[in-house]
């Protein structure tokens, strides 16, 4: 182990997130690669299926509902039905294995390892990784059910037509308080990952590593997601748009360009924004889990736990 496995500022732990990330790419990216094809598969079939699904479920439900005159509500209810009992629990499924693979991946990095995926321990960690997620989604529908209240109601509509800077103003207060209030949950995938936590109990595990620096904490995620985000937008948005700008140009100039032409590098420019997409997907995964040994590091001596195993090992 490094002389550097000691706990870490602000600075000091982006930078080592970025050197998991180089450390690990290859790992990293391949792993989201062949997860990301079987899932893009897996969906396109599902969402098929979900499609049937939807529309047998909508039109039955307002068949239902329509001599009680609530043929509208009785459709939305029925979708929100299909959301959280099948839609939900598929992505969340997906997300705990692509979450899961990512941070172990990640731990074997930071530790100075070589950089494998366990994947005989894959499953059973990705099943404590849903459990935590489901825990996190039931933790949320405080919010949700306001959310659903206010426009079912009518009063977020009402507020928007007659003073639409209020509804603004609402909706940035219910998204930052959303954003804090998730904020004592977000190591929470990384303990159902390294320890034998899952459901609320990893929810409680996350607040405890996460107390007495919770707004620290806070802002470093945000600042790593706008991190994200900006890399995602130009390069990922970059690419995706080089067919369309090929074809504006020639239409535009008229150069000429044929149409087979202009497809192929649409089709080309595509690939590699889903490319760049597999190559940022793992980000989120190692700044958790490098957040998560910094926390248990300053508050429990993990680094002196690790020396000593190594001396006994």
């Amino acid at each position: 182990m490094n002389n550097d496995f000691l706990p870490m500022t602000t600075a000091e732990l982006m930078d080592r997130a970025i050197y998991i990330y180089k450390k690990s790419f290859g790992r990293q990216l391949g792993f989201a690669a062949i997860w990301g094809i079987i899932s893009y598969l897996a969906f396109f079939v599902i969402g098929i299926v979900a499609a049937i699904v939807i529309a047998i479920f909508a039109v039955s439900a307002m068949a239902i509902s329509a001599p009680f005159g609530y043929a509208a509500y009785g459709g939305g209810f029925g979708f929100m039905l299909l959301v959280f009992t099948i839609v939900l629990p598929i992505a969340l499924l997906w997300q705990s294995v692509s979450s899961a693979g990512h941070i172990l991946i990640s731990k074997s990095a930071f530790y100075g390892r070589k950089e494998n995926l366990p994947v005989g321990q894959l499953p059973r960690i990705a099943i404590r990784v849903f459990g935590t997620l489901i825990a996190q989604a039931i933790a949320s529908l405080p919010f949700l059910v306001l959310v659903f209240v206010g426009f079912a109601s009518g009063f977020f509509s009402f507020i928007l037509y007659n003073v639409p800077w209020v509804f603004v103003l609402l909706a940035l207060i219910l998204l930052v308080s959303y954003l804090a209030y998730m904020n004592m949950f977000s190591l929470a995938v990384a303990v159902a990952t390294f320890e034998r936590k899952t459901f609320f109990n990893a929810l409680m595990r996350s607040w405890e590593l996460i107390r007495g620096e919770f707004w620290k904490i806070a802002g470093m995620r945000l600042l790593w997601l706008l991190i994200i985000g900006i890399i995602w937008t130009m390069t990922y948005g970059a690419l995706a748009s080089v067919g369309f700008f090929v074809a504006f140009l020639s239409a535009t100039f008229d150069l000429g360009i044929d149409y087979a032409v202009i497809g192929l590098i649409t089709i080309v420019s595509s690939l590699a924004s889903f490319a760049v997409m597999f190559a940022i997907t793992p980000l989120d995964g190692i700044f958790q889990a490098t957040l998560y040994f910094n926390q248990r590091i300053k508050k429990e001596g993990l680094d002196i736990k690790v020396r000593l195993e190594r001396l006994l090992s």
